[in-house]
């Protein structure tokens, strides 16, 4: 429960008190795998331990960092390579759009490996491995909410014209902000 009438907050936590069994935890610090900070700039939110717990259980902690999620014009298609472990690649897919939740800059990244989980192949989970590798390169990134002094929407979009090799199909992009701050993507 957040918000700013402390009042407000006291009356609601004792009406629900009545119903359930709630316990005060204090200040969110740690939730479903994602950190949260505060400091004088804002918060900040990042998954930097459930990236090391990724790395080490893909086998990764000892790899070679990559400087981007993917190689630039890097296209992959349907039906190309040896078949994988279906199972593991679909794991391995979801547990990084999870982790797009705090990383944006992979979120592009994760939108193409994911949408070969039906027949996954050799060049798709080397992309997996490629983006793990970056995630390497800096495990702590994540979202800073900062106060900017106003509430401005602000909205950005891009496009790809038939980028897709298999069905020549559109991928577009968006993010949104809401005071400064990154609030969809």
């Amino acid at each position: 429960m957040t918000g700013d009438d402390k009042e407000e907050m006291t009356r609601l936590t004792k009406l629900l008190a009545q119903e359930l069994e709630i316990k005060d935890l204090g200040k969110l610090q740690y939730f479903l795998g994602i950190e949260v900070a505060r400091s004088n700039r804002g918060i900040f939110i990042s998954q930097r331990n459930y990236i090391l717990d990724l790395l080490k259980e893909t086998g990764m902690t000892s790899c070679k960092p990559t400087e981007s999620s993917m190689e630039s014009n890097h296209k992959l298609q349907s039906g190309v390579g040896k078949s994988v472990d279906k199972e593991r690649y679909q794991r391995l897919v979801g547990r990084h759009i999870y982790l797009s939740h705090t990383r944006p800059d992979i979120a592009y990244s994760v939108s193409l490996v994911s949408q070969f989980m039906h027949d996954p192949r050799d060049p798709h989970m080397e992309a997996i491995f490629r983006i793990l590798q970056y995630l390497k390169s800096a495990p702590g990134k994540g979202l800073l909410f900062s106060r900017n002094g106003h509430l401005n929407i602000e909205a950005f979009t891009d496009a790809n014209w038939a980028g897709s090799l298999d069905e020549r199909r559109s991928t577009s992009d968006y993010c949104t902000l809401v005071g400064g701050n990154l609030v969809t993507w």
